[in-house]
């Protein structure tokens, strides 16, 4: 079994055990009562169901599971302060045997009569009140502790510095990305000194439940977190929408949540029980690892944004993934939220595949807003076809193309036949010292870097009305918004 036996998984991130709770009306008019049903997982459907006959699960057994769930407002400055916190039980047995206790709280007792001593204002107190006491009698004898002299007082009033390299600061002066870091860090010592400390030899497997991890932190910060939730004993389930904590895991250990035709749909990024026909490519055993691999490479900055996607655009240049948000939030409204618009820099590259594969996988409706050159159209094709299904292409100008007639096969040169002034504005913007521009298509083929933001900004103000809009862009709003329907 290894070195920890209280643990059976089929490695890695594939814990299969849960029971179910019901709670009915008691048949003795009692009020209610509860059974707990063992699970199995079936992996062919996905669904967990009770075993038929099965008894139910009993206190001890469940007591070999222990949940502790740790919100939004962990805050280690707070949990400090407050009775029953994950610190103030660590901290309520310090662990210090009789004899070294005696000698600390005898050494305690002796720097705090040395404080009063050396204070003029604490002797004068003290002083004070002894004159009170043995004038009235009844007062009693009076006793000043600057300090605290047990060990569990001292516990109460412990301060944690974190230094970061200008010197230590208690945590209360830190930011709270600090301060929920270090709490999070404090529930390992909780698992291992604490938990399980009352029963027998099996302590209980511990499934720590986190609530958005990154809340408060710096986006260098969220990269570290998967590395910390795994050193946290036991199982850990985090709910996430950070792109940088789902890049920075192993696909493994990630499930997507998605609604599905008015249900919600659990994927499994991990594997597929097998290379069945129909199986995408990347959930493939023989391929999974090859396949992840490639696609975290090839498409490390947006595969975050993949996962939390609910509909991909595959453009074609910087140009269409400055430009294309803010005018899709316009025409679309709620709708455009979780909308991810990629540059793979070429139809033609590996990251375009690997994106389109991917989204296929995953059964993200996704579309390609493309140029039309040459070069582009076979690109685009070979691409579109990519996995199981068909993306939906949106043409910039391409001859055939009813919904683009009399418009140029690119971005720059659809606006330009579009509203030539709202290039001419978003050029002189982005460069004031080009004004006034001549060659408004050279000059935002120019800024192609830069200048995408900035014309969708000036074709919101000039033209708000979507269904004025360059035809290609209207086809691409109203194929998203049909899919996501």
């Amino acid at each position: 079994m290894g070195g920890d036996a209280q643990t059976i998984s089929d490695p890695p991130f594939r814990e299969r055990f849960a029971w179910r709770a019901h709670v009915r009306r008691s048949a003795e008019g009692l009020g209610a009562r509860s059974e707990f049903k063992i699970l199995t997982f079936d992996a062919a459907s996905g669904n967990w169901v009770e075993r038929s006959g099965a008894k139910d699960l009993g206190r001890d057994a469940r007591g070999l599971v222990a949940s502790d769930l740790v919100n939004t407002g962990r805050d280690l400055m707070e949990e400090l302060g407050r009775r029953g916190s994950g610190v103030r039980k660590v901290l309520s047995d310090l662990d210090v045997d009789d004899v070294t206790r005696a000698d600390l709280e005898l050494r305690l007792a002796g720097l705090s009569a040395d404080i009063v001593a050396g204070s003029g204002t604490l002797a004068s107190v003290s002083r004070s009140l002894d004159a009170l006491n043995r004038a009235v009698g009844s007062i009693g004898a009076p006793g000043i502790n600057p300090i605290p002299i047990t060990l569990e007082e001292l516990a109460r009033s412990l301060s944690i510095d974190l230094d970061s390299g200008h010197g230590a600061l208690p945590i209360r002066m830190h930011g709270a990305g600090a301060r929920s870091l270090a709490s999070l860090q404090i529930q390992g010592v909780l698992y291992e000194r604490l938990l399980g400390a009352d029963g027998g030899s099996l302590r209980p497997h511990p499934v720590t439940l986190v609530e958005e991890p990154e809340a408060h932190l710096h986006p260098q910060a969220a990269s570290e977190l998967p590395h910390l939730l795994q050193s946290i004993r036991g199982q850990v389930v985090a709910s996430t929408h950070s792109s940088q904590v789902v890049t920075a895991s192993d696909p493994r250990a990630i499930r997507l949540f998605r609604e599905d035709g008015g249900s919600l749909a659990v994927v499994d990024l991990g594997p597929a029980p097998s290379n069945a026909p129909g199986t995408p490519r990347p959930f493939r055993p023989s391929h999974h690892t090859e396949e992840m691999e490639k696609l975290k490479r090839l498409a490390e900055r947006p595969f975050g944004e993949i996962l939390f996607a609910s509909a991909i655009v595959v453009g074609d240049g910087a140009t269409e993934r400055g430009f294309l948000p803010p005018v899709l939030r316009h025409a679309l409204g709620a709708k455009a939220h979780g909308v991810c618009v990629i540059d793979p820099e070429s139809m033609a590259t590996q990251t375009a595949r690997a994106v389109a594969k991917f989204a296929d996988a995953i059964r993200v409706p996704w579309f390609i807003f493309a140029d039309s050159d040459p070069a582009g159209v076979a690109a685009v094709e070979n691409l579109a076809t990519t996995g199981t299904s068909t993306a939906t292409v949106i043409w910039v100008g391409k001859p055939d193309s009813a919904a683009a007639k009399g418009v140029s096969g690119a971005i720059e040169a659809m606006i330009v036949d579009f509203d030539e002034d709202v290039g001419r504005t978003a050029c002189e913007r982005v460069r004031p010292d080009l004004a006034p521009v001549a060659n408004v298509l050279s000059t935002m083929k120019d800024l192609k870097g830069s200048i995408g933001q900035t014309l969708a900004d000036v074709l919101l103000e000039r033209h708000e009305d979507s269904t004025t809009w360059p035809s290609p862009v209207q086809e691409l709003f109203q194929a998203i918004d049909g899919a996501l329907s």
